[in-house]
C-alpha cells in the first residue's frame, strides 16, 4: 500500500488497536468454543499443507532478517505468523474475537483482573511445550522493560494458577486495554528468551515460536517461510510455503501483480479494472474499508483554524468523481461523522445513517462571503488584501493521492480558494506532520477493531505537544476539544458497547458540525489475490481478517486460513 511506511510509523502510541467489552465474556467464549469444535470436525480431512504463495508487502527494501517482536526493524511475518498472542481480534469485523494461544479470558475486580485459559498441547517449534509459564515470563518482561510495554499497560502482579491459567493484574481499570494485552503482547519462550540481555535490541534470526510457520531462509530480497508440521490448530496451516519478495517500488511491484508473478499483494494499480481484473478471470481483489483518508487541517493556527474554512473547502470537493476517477470507484465516499463503515456501523447514530457529503460550489463561495471574503479580480477570493491560499503537503511518491489532491485543486478553484498542492519527500513529510508545520496534509487513519482507538487518536486533545514539537500520537492537527476529551474518557470506562454508544453519538455529532479533519474517501484499501494459485481470501461478505499484508496479526491469521490451488 503507498502509505504504509506512514502508516507504520503515525501508528504506535494511542494508535493500536483496542476493544472495549463486557467484563464477563460468556457469549465470547461460548463463540470460542465453537470455533474449537468446527476446527476438530475439519481434521478428519485435513488434506497437509502444499503449495507456494507468492508475496509482496509493498515496496519495504530489502527484507532485514529480524524477527524480534519489539524491533522496529520486524519484518512482518514476525506478528502472528512467528509469534502468536493470546487471541485474535479482527480488524475487519469490529468486535469479534478468535481463540489463539487463549481459550478463553474474563474481567473480575472491576477490570483490574484479566484471566486467561491457555491452550493444553502446543509445543514451541523447537518442542518445547508452550505453559503458563512463557506467558508469565512475557508479561513481566514488559513490566520491567518500559521501552518495551509500548502500550502503556499499566501491569501489576503476573501469577500462573497451574500450567495452562493466568492472571494478569492491573494498576487500575483497564477495559481498553483488553486487546493490547490479549492482542497484541505476543508470547515469547521463556527458555530462550531469559537469556537476552537486552530484548530491545536483540536481533532475532532464528525465531522459536508457536506460530503456524517457520523462518527458512532470509535474503535481501527474498524472505521464505514454511509450514509448523506440530502446528495445533487441527486442519491449519493449508499452504506450505511463503515466498516474500521485496520490491523496489510501486511499478516493479504491479508489473509483478499484473503478470501473476504475485499472488498476494496491496499495491496501488492505476486503473486497476483493465490493468488488472481484466487480464485473468481468477484474478480478484479484496477491498475491506481499513480506514479513511484525510485532509488533515492544522488546528492551532492559520486561516485553517477558522471552521468556515475548511466548511467551503469539504464543499468544493467532489468525493465521488475523485474515487471514479483515481480508484475506479473503489474508494467509498465516507460520512460527515467519520465512522468507518462498515466496520463501526454498531456506534453510528441511527438518525445518522443516511448522513452523507453535498457537493456544493455555490455553498463554499456564500460560506466564504459569509466569513468576509471577497472574489478578487484573479478569481480567487481575498480579504485584507491577502489571497485565500490554502497549501497541502503530500508525500510526492504517493501517486493515487497527488492525482487525488490535483483534482480537488481544480474544485477548489472553481470554489475560489487558490489550493496549492506541495509534494515533499517521506522524510520531510513525517517531520512537518509530526511537528504540526503545515496547513493541510492527506494521510489516513485506521486499522483498528476499535471505533473508541479509532476516534481518540484523531482527537484526543490531552498531552498533544505544541507546535514544533514532536507528536506521533495522531492528533498532527493539534485539535483540542475538553468536551471531547471528557467523552473519549466516558467511553473508555464504560464496560459494554451498549454504554458506549451516548457518547459515540455526541463525539460523532460535534465531528460532523466542526470538521476537525476533512474526510474524503475510505481509503483505497484493495488487495489482490490470484486465484490460480490460491483462494479463501477474506472478503466484505466474510471479514474474517484484515486481508492487507501489512496489518498484524491479522497477516498471521490469512496466512494459515489461505486455501492453495492444485497438488
Amino acid at each position: 500500500m503507498h502509505n504504509l511506511l506512514n502508516y507504520v510509523k503515525n501508528h504506535t502510541r494511542r494508535t493500536a488497536v483496542v476493544l472495549i467489552v463486557s467484563g464477563v465474556m460468556i457469549a465470547q467464549t461460548a463463540g470460542m468454543s465453537t470455533i474449537a469444535g468446527a476446527a476438530q470436525s475439519r481434521a478428519s480431512s485435513h488434506v497437509a499443507p502444499h503449495g507456494v504463495v507468492t508475496v509482496t508487502t509493498g515496496a519495504a527494501g530489502t527484507f532485514a532478517d529480524d524477527f524480534n517482536p519489539f524491533s522496529p526493524n520486524a519484518e512482518d511475518p514476525s506478528h502472528g505468523m512467528v509469534y502468536e498472542p493470546l487471541f485474535f481480534f479482527d480488524t475487519a469485523n469490529a468486535g469479534k474475537v478468535s481463540p489463539w494461544l487463549g481459550t478463553s479470558y474474563a474481567w473480575s475486580n472491576h477490570g483490574k483482573a484479566l484471566t486467561f485459559e491457555l491452550r493444553h498441547g502446543v509445543k514451541w517449534t523447537d518442542g518445547k511445550p508452550f505453559t503458563s509459564a512463557d506467558v508469565v515470563f512475557t508479561f513481566n518482561l514488559i513490566k520491567r522493560n518500559k521501552a518495551l510495554n509500548q502500550y502503556g499497560l499499566p501491569l501489576g502482579k503476573i501469577v500462573a494458577e497451574g500450567p495452562y491459567k493466568v492472571v494478569v493484574n492491573f494498576t487500575k481499570s483497564s477495559y481498553s486495554d483488553l486487546n493490547y494485552a490479549a492482542g497484541l503482547t505476543y508470547i515469547l519462550p521463556q527458555h530462550i528468551w531469559k537469556s537476552i540481555k537486552n530484548p530491545q535490541t536483540f536481533q532475532d534470526t532464528h525465531p522459536v515460536g508457536t506460530g503456524a510457520y517457520q523462518v527458512t531462509s532470509v535474503s535481501g530480497d527474498v524472505m521464505t517461510l514454511t509450514a509448523n508440521p506440530h502446528y495445533y490448530m487441527p486442519g491449519f496451516p493449508k499452504v506450505k510455503t511463503y515466498r516474500f519478495e521485496s520490491f523496489n517500488g510501486n511499478t516493479s511491484s504491479d508489473l509483478a501483480i499484473e503478470s501473476g508473478q504475485l499472488d498476494w499483494a496491496g499495491s496501488y494499480i492505476p486503473n486497476i479494472g483493465t490493468n488488472y481484473l481484466s487480464k485473468n478471470p481468477k484474478f480478484s481483489i479484496s477491498d475491506i474499508p481499513l480506514s479513511i483518508a484525510y485532509l488533515v487541517p492544522n488546528m492551532k493556527s492559520g486561516i485553517t483554524a477558522n471552521y468556515k474554512i475548511r466548511e467551503a473547502i469539504s464543499y468544493a470537493i467532489n468525493r465521488a468523481f475523485v474515487s471514479k476517477t483515481v480508484y475506479n470507484g473503489y474508494a467509498n465516499q465516507t460520512n460527515p461523522e467519520s465512522v468507518l463503515l462498515p466496520n463501526f456501523k454498531e456506534i453510528l447514530n441511527p438518525k445518522l445513517a443516511n448522513s452523507k457529503f453535498t457537493y456544493s460550489i455555490q455553498q463554499a463561495k456564500n460560506i466564504l462571503k459569509s466569513a468576509g471574503y471577497k472574489m478578487g479580480s484573479n478569481g480567487y477570493f481575498e480579504k485584507n488584501g491577502q489571497t485565500l491560499t490554502v497549501t497541502c503537503k503530500v508525500i510526492s511518491g504517493y501517486t493515487d493521492y497527488v492525482q487525488d489532491l490535483d483534482i480537488i485543486a481544480s474544485e477548489e478553484k472553481s470554489a475560489g480558494i487558490h489550493f496549492v498542492v506541495q509534494g515533499i519527500s517521506y522524510a520531510e513529510f513525517t517531520s512537518e506532520q509530526d511537528t504540526g508545520n503545515f496547513q493541510l496534509l492527506i494521510d489516513n487513519f485506521g486499522y483498528t477493531p476499535s471505533p473508541y482507538v479509532f476516534f481518540n487518536n484523531l482527537l484526543n486533545g490531552n498531552d498533544i505537544p505544541p507546535i514544533g514539537q514532536i507528536d506521533t500520537a495522531g492528533d498532527f492537527g493539534r485539535y483540542n476539544n475538553p468536551t471531547v476529551d471528557k467523552l473519549l474518557s466516558k467511553i473508555q470506562a464504560a464496560p459494554s458497547v451498549a454504554q458506549q454508544k451516548p457518547y459515540f453519538y455526541q463525539i460523532e455529532s460535534t465531528f460532523a458540525k466542526t470538521l476537525p479533519l476533512i474526510p474524503i474517501f475510505d481509503q483505497q484499501d484493495e488487495q489482490e489475490f490470484n486465484g490460480n494459485a490460491v483462494t479463501g481470501e477474506p472478503t466484505l461478505s466474510n471479514p474474517y481478517a484484515a486481508s492487507a499484508v501489512y496489518i498484524a496479526p491479522d497477516l498471521g491469521w490469512v496466512a494459515m486460513h489461505l486455501v492453495p490451488v492444485g497438488k
